[in-house]
């Protein structure tokens, strides 16, 4: 059985060439992936959203098990334009969550339980993600 914890729409009647606003009245002005103009491409707010998401999921089972990490995550977007068949644009994600821990087991351990539980992680096709752990140096962060 599902609940429902949140939902909202949002509308787009520009493609990536002018404003998406949310059911929220909230809005967010796009551009084309190419374009070097103010706003963001789809691919830039997937990449914010999976390190936002996969950020707050490593906080959390941080959290839960009681471990007093520090960390924070990256993701690269790479475009690539697909010779085809298919012709066409391909998006690629890289994202590196860096834990400070030397213990590679318990990196790769919180890595795989972040990526199975981000909600995000859940949404990409893993032939165009790529998710690593790394252990963070303290100096990265003071």
């Amino acid at each position: 059985m599902k609940k429902r914890l949140y939902s909202i729409t949002i509308k787009n009647i520009h493609a990536d060439d002018g404003i998406a606003v949310s059911s929220t009245g909230r809005s967010l002005p796009f551009k084309s992936t190419l374009k070097q103009e103010d706003g963001y491409n789809p691919g830039e707010l997937l990449a914010f959203s999976w390190a936002t998401c996969l950020e707050s999921t490593l906080r959390y089972i941080l959290e839960i098990q009681k471990l007093n990490y520090r960390s924070y995550t990256e993701v690269d977007f790479h475009m690539d334009l697909d010779q085809g068949p298919p012709v066409g644009y391909q998006f690629y994600y890289e994202a590196r969550l860096y834990i400070e821990t030397n213990d590679m087991n318990k990196i790769e351990a919180l890595v795989k339980e972040t990526h199975q539980r981000c909600p995000i992680s859940k949404l990409l096709n893993e032939k165009n993600i790529q998710l690593q752990g790394i252990p963070l140096k303290k100096a990265l962060i003071d």
